[in-house]
Formats: C-alpha cells, sequence, structure tokens
C-alpha cells in the first residue's frame, strides 16, 4: 500500500493532464458532431474532423493509464487520481470561466 501511495502522488499531475486533455477532446468531439448534424456546413465538418484528430490525446491517456497499471496501481488508484485531477482543474477552470465570461 506505501508504494501505490507514493505512485499515486508521484504520477497525479501528470496522469490528471492526461485525464483532463482527454475529457476536454471528447467534449469538442461532441459538440462538433452535434453541430455537424444540426448545422452541416464545410466550417462544422472542418470542427469535425480536427475534434476527431484531438481524440489522440484519449489514446494517449489510455497508454499512461496503462502504464500506471502496470506499474501496480488498480482501478481503484486510478479513479480517485481522476476525481483528484477533476477538482483540481474544477477550480482552474472556475476561475477561467469567471474571467472571460460575458456579463449581461
Amino acid at each position: 500500500m506505501p508504494l501505490r501511495s507514493a505512485a499515486r502522488y508521484f504520477f497525479q499531475t501528470e496522469y490528471g493532464n492526461y485525464v483532463f486533455n482527454c475529457d476536454n477532446a471528447m467534449r469538442e468531439h461532441f459538440i462538433a458532431k452535434s453541430q455537424v448534424s444540426e448545422r452541416p456546413s464545410t466550417s462544422s465538418v472542418i470542427s469535425l474532423q480536427s475534434a476527431e484528430v484531438a481524440l489522440i490525446d484519449c489514446h494517449e491517456y489510455d497508454k499512461y493509464r496503462k502504464r500506471l497499471i502496470s506499474f501496480g496501481l488498480n482501478e481503484n488508484d486510478l479513479a480517485i487520481m481522476g476525481l483528484r485531477a477533476i477538482e483540481e482543474k474544477k477550480a482552474d477552470l472556475s476561475n477561467l470561466v469567471r474571467e472571460h465570461e460575458i456579463r449581461y
């Protein structure tokens, strides 16, 4: 257990970046796909193609996740690390949204 705790601590930041990047790529892909479906246009298709390329981030996330499992971390460890990353990024994202939000 102490080794797994140390590994969670050591890999937290990098794993969090992978989680965040993949989550953003999936969200952007969903939005782009919806736009093509609702309002097909050349620009919406180009956006979808760009979003599909960004899904490479999810492949990188999956490779890194498997690497951490090979180091002895388990699904629960990765779930804890993922939640921690989302919570940390959520705070950062809230500040970013607040700074750039259009106020009515």
